[in-house]
């Protein structure tokens, strides 16, 4: 898994809504979803299905409505499918 990927779902994942909603908050979103696309356009990476599913639910979601407070939530589910460990 990329470095870049872990380190913003670890991120979004501790966020609250308000720090979502901040400047900062925006730019790890929009990074995060460059990771997403990333990662999930890599030939090499062995997801499952389900961790597919949650990557693509959670960057849609980054895509259409980034500032969303279920963005947080969602990051935290992905973060627990793929073992990040959003306190780092």
């Amino acid at each position: 898994m990329i470095e870049r990927l872990t380190t913003n779902l670890g991120a979004l994942a501790r966020m609250s809504p308000a720090e979502l909603a901040t400047e900062r908050g925006g730019r790890v979103a929009a990074d995060c979803a460059d990771a997403i696309r990333l990662e999930l356009d890599c030939p090499q990476q062995e997801l499952t299905s389900d961790q597919r599913e949650l990557l693509s639910a959670l960057g849609d979601l980054l895509d259409t409505s980034p500032r969303d407070e279920s963005v947080v939530r969602l990051a935290s589910a992905v973060c627990g499918s793929l073992g990040v460990r959003p306190d780092l």
